[in-house]
């Protein structure tokens, strides 16, 4: 059924038919197995589509129930269990790690002890992999064998010197969840976040004979694409184990653009994971808690890729106007990061237009507010602009206007104001309703024109 945003804007249904034909073609041209294609709007599918196969031999195509091997995406959902645990009190995110894993002694020289915090930001300075072959021959250890294995491992640098992504350190974060809940890593997140979400198409730990599992294809090699086998991460599960589908990954969503009743995590909680806990040398993004985060034609986006043998992936979000990219693909090569770039170039416009409110109305009395206002600190002018009243700097012109928002109160406004809190702002009038100076929390600037 196609979504009501979709039949009543044109404009944004013609985005989205330019981005089907746009990915069918991208998809003939490189020879790509299958992909699942999904946009989310207000925790809802607005579109989505699955091109091509999801298993080559026997013609299976690919659906938006088809499921793929979602890879380091599984990091989301590890970050979301540790952040229960914190906001229920049983762990502090600054503990050292070798306070719930007795075992977890490394440490760097002259450095403080690693904590949950560093394993969440990538800035624990461990290796990022096992010591095992993982990637090139799909071979796992198993929990004991991660164990003694890491106690062997060097780091490679202190705590918080720099970001160095590390699938190890996601493991670590699920051996915390089992030592604090007393539970498995999968059975936690199932009844935890799973359950309560309703996402009873997502798997913790796949299976074999998964008839709704797209298999996994390496790069074309001579014209041929070759199947990886079933593997599962064991000892590295909960860095890249999980397997879901574009229409469950559709409730997730709805999740993380802080849409749900907060029975997984409070609203302050989902607020912190999607907020930059490392900023990138270049400030062009970095990592929150368990997600990674970058600026895309101005739009803050939010979200993680995963890549595993024969699967790449990407679950992508903008949290300010509610909406999501998902793509699922099941070939190496296949970059699905080109479909979330190209899907937000082309829609998200749209639907930013479609689903715009109307600009407030102003109200009559501000026109006496409005003038120039001056003290030793700044000089200000206070208009009337897109239905609101706003402060505009005359010394730091760049700087983005100050938003007054009316309170029940006659001349007395919330200031709306980057980096600041929302105080009050009041308008100092004389007997005859002329304004003489206006209140800035508890400092003035005198009306001068």
């Amino acid at each position: 059924m196609t979504h009501t945003l979709l039949r009543e804007n044109a404009d944004l249904a013609t985005a989205v038919g330019i981005l089907d034909d746009w990915t069918a073609h991208r998809l003939r041209l490189r020879h790509q197995p299958g992909l699942a294609l999904g946009i989310v709007y207000a925790g809802e599918l607005l579109w989505g589509k699955g091109y091509g196969l999801a298993d080559l031999e026997a013609g299976t195509p690919v659906t938006l129930d088809s499921r793929f091997r979602i890879a380091s995406i599984t990091k989301t959902f590890t970050a979301t269990g540790i952040l229960q645990l914190r906001d229920a009190g049983k762990l502090g995110l600054d503990d050292p790690v070798s306070r719930h894993l007795d075992w977890f002694d490394l440490r760097y020289e002259d450095a403080p002890e690693i904590t949950i915090r560093n394993l969440l930001t990538h800035t624990a300075g461990l290796p990022r992999d096992s010591k095992n072959a993982m990637w090139t021959e799909c071979d796992a250890p198993a929990w004991a064998d991660f164990v003694r294995d890491t106690r062997s491992r060097a780091l490679t640098r202190p705590p918080y010197q720099n970001f160095a992504y590390s699938n190890l350190g996601y493991s670590l974060l699920g051996g915390i969840i089992e030592a604090v809940s007393g539970r498995r890593w999968a059975d936690y997140l199932r009844a935890n976040v799973l359950d309560p979400l309703g996402m009873s198409e997502t798997r913790p730990a796949p299976s074999a004979d998964d008839p709704l599992l797209a298999t996994g294809y390496t790069r074309e090699k001579d014209g041929r694409r070759d199947a990886f086998p079933f593997w599962l991460m064991k000892g590295f599960e909960a860095s890249a184990n999980f397997a879901s589908s574009v229409n469950d990954l559709v409730k997730y969503a709805g999740f993380h653009l802080g849409l749900t009743d907060g029975a997984v995590l409070s609203p302050y909680t989902l607020a912190d994971m999607h907020r930059v806990h490392w900023l990138n040398e270049n400030w062009q993004g970095g990592y929150g808690l368990g997600m990674g985060l970058h600026r895309s034609n101005d739009w803050e986006i939010s979200g993680h890729g995963g890549g595993y043998p024969g699967y790449l992936t990407a679950f992508s979000l903008c949290r300010k106007h509610k909406a999501g990219v998902i793509a699922l693909t099941n070939a190496l090569g296949s970059d699905p990061h080109v479909y979330v770039e190209q899907a937000y170039k082309l829609v998200l416009p749209e639907i930013i237009k479609a689903t715009a409110e109307d600009k407030p109305a102003a109200q009559e009395d501000w026109a006496r507010y409005v003038g120039v206002y001056e003290s030793e600190w700044d000089r200000q002018k206070v208009v009337v602009r897109e239905g609101q009243l706003q402060i505009v700097s005359l010394e730091y012109l760049d700087d983005p206007p100050t938003i007054l928002e009316p309170t029940d109160e006659a001349g007395v406004f919330t200031l709306k104001q980057a980096g600041q809190s929302n105080e009050t702002l009041r308008f100092e009038l004389d007997d005859d309703g002329n304004v003489l100076r206006m209140w800035e929390r508890n400092e003035y600037s005198r009306r001068v024109e």
